[in-house]
């Protein structure tokens, strides 16, 4: 299981914005998986959760399965593994100060044990991109 935690310079409401709807701004390009720097990242209530470049070819990166904002948002996550085994990311928002502590909890699924174990290394280096990047658009 991997947890993370960054402290945000903005309040939760913006947090929660910056990740669910501006997501394309800032995601690092080397993380996106339809290799096009420019793509939306999209993670609608609905339970949608894809990249779509600006060619309008789109790559499923999971499902939606919790959108409470500002607070939580759950995911099953489909980078490293696909559909038919997702891992799952849980991120909670918590004011802390004038900021927003984000935590998140990626951990492997039901069915996606061994999958996990063997791409644990590289969602961990992801994620620290991840988080390095979000804190860089939240202070913007």
């Amino acid at each position: 299981m991997i947890e993370k935690t960054v402290l945000l310079p903005c309040p939760p409401e913006r947090a929660f914005l910056l990740l669910t709807t501006e997501a394309g701004g800032w995601w690092p390009s080397d993380r996106r998986h339809t290799k096009d720097p420019e793509s939306f990242i999209v993670m609608e209530a609905g339970g949608r959760f894809y990249e779509r470049a600006t060619d309008g070819a789109e790559v499923e990166l999971g499902v939606v399965r919790v959108f409470e904002p500002p607070r939580r948002l759950v995911l099953d996550w489909y980078p490293g593994t696909g559909p038919a085994e997702p891992t799952h990311v849980e991120i909670l928002f918590v004011p802390e100060g004038a900021g927003t502590r984000v935590r998140l909890v990626h951990r492997a699924g039901p069915h996606s044990a061994d999958s996990y174990a063997n791409k644990a290394a590289a969602y961990e280096k992801s994620w620290a991109l991840v988080f390095d990047a979000w804190r860089d658009a939240a202070k913007a």
